[in-house]
């Protein structure tokens, strides 16, 4: 296998990887927006070459701001992660991934983090060094109550500087919002006022992607499904009880890695469903 950097002349090439991976062919537009126009840094994408050409694998490292002990890192998370079926078990993921985590380390990227898939964890855990960390749970509210939003549904966001919070979490501003959100392939309803929300859908439930401010009935009134979804962050727990959101089985497996000595890994970082939709 020949290790090659992507490029956007290769977009064909991972969107047909992708087909046979997962039965359904991406859009190259969502691989332009995910890949090269994330405004923290172009993703750092890697492609596995077989002995024709053929690319067989691909790792990708997304970039977010997070507040990690009270610090701003950019931070780096794998994802999109594919080997083609007829190449797997030969150890290609675990070289892609290595070889991409070196190179996002010589960029200056100190902290990585993801929520893996079944078949991705225990890679990362017993060939990379990956730390499993404690798991987010989604919580849900049954969807029997409409009412009036009392703010705006907006088509992209404007003013949000870049802040601070409690906790371990994204750090989000105006720019990475209207990327990730107004700009993305999917769909999303964005609320703006004291504060913002975006709202999406999965199946049959409505999804508060993010929530900042205390916008949670105006995430109920524009939700559509029969329940609403959300991660709610610890320190916020008791407000998302209180809007009637309680806490599920369902949970996502998150692990950490430090790239340079003594950097912490955060105990217990935590993202919001919109954080990780994508995956």
């Amino acid at each position: 296998m020949r290790i090659v950097e992507y490029d956007p002349s290769r977009r064909a090439d991972v969107a047909e990887l992708m087909s046979r991976v997962w039965g359904e062919r991406p859009d190259e537009r969502e691989l332009e927006w995910f890949y090269e126009q994330n405004p923290v840094r172009p993703a750092s994408v890697l492609l596995g070459e077989g002995e024709d050409g053929r690319v067989i694998a691909t790792v990708a490292i997304a970039f977010q701001r997070m507040c990690i002990g009270g610090e701003e890192l950019e931070v780096g998370m794998p994802l999109r992660v594919a080997t083609d079926p007829a190449q797997r078990g030969k150890g290609i993921f675990a070289t892609l991934e290595a070889e991409n985590e070196s190179r996002v380390a010589a960029l200056g990227i100190r902290l990585l983090l993801t929520v893996p898939n079944a078949a991705s964890a225990p890679v990362f855990l017993r060939r990379l060094d990956w730390s499993e960390l404690p798991s987010l749970r989604v919580w849900a509210r049954p969807h029997v109550l409409r009412p009036r939003p009392r703010t705006s549904v907006v088509d992209r966001f404007t003013g949000f500087a870049p802040e601070r919070y409690a906790g371990d979490r994204v750090l989000r501003n105006t720019s990475w919002l209207n990327w990730r959100f107004a700009d993305s392939p999917r769909p999303y309803t964005l609320l703006a006022g004291d504060g913002y929300a975006v709202v999406g859908k999965r199946g049959r439930v409505g999804v508060a992607a993010v929530v900042e401010g205390p916008l949670l009935g105006d995430v109920a009134a524009v939700a559509r499904g029969a329940a609403v979804i959300a991660a709610p962050a610890p320190w916020e727990r008791r407000r998302y009880a209180l809007a009637g959101y309680l806490p599920t089985q369902r949970t996502f497996t998150v692990l950490g890695k430090a790239l340079v000595p003594g950097q912490p890994v955060p105990r217990q970082p935590h993202f919001e469903l919109g954080d990780l939709d994508f995956f």
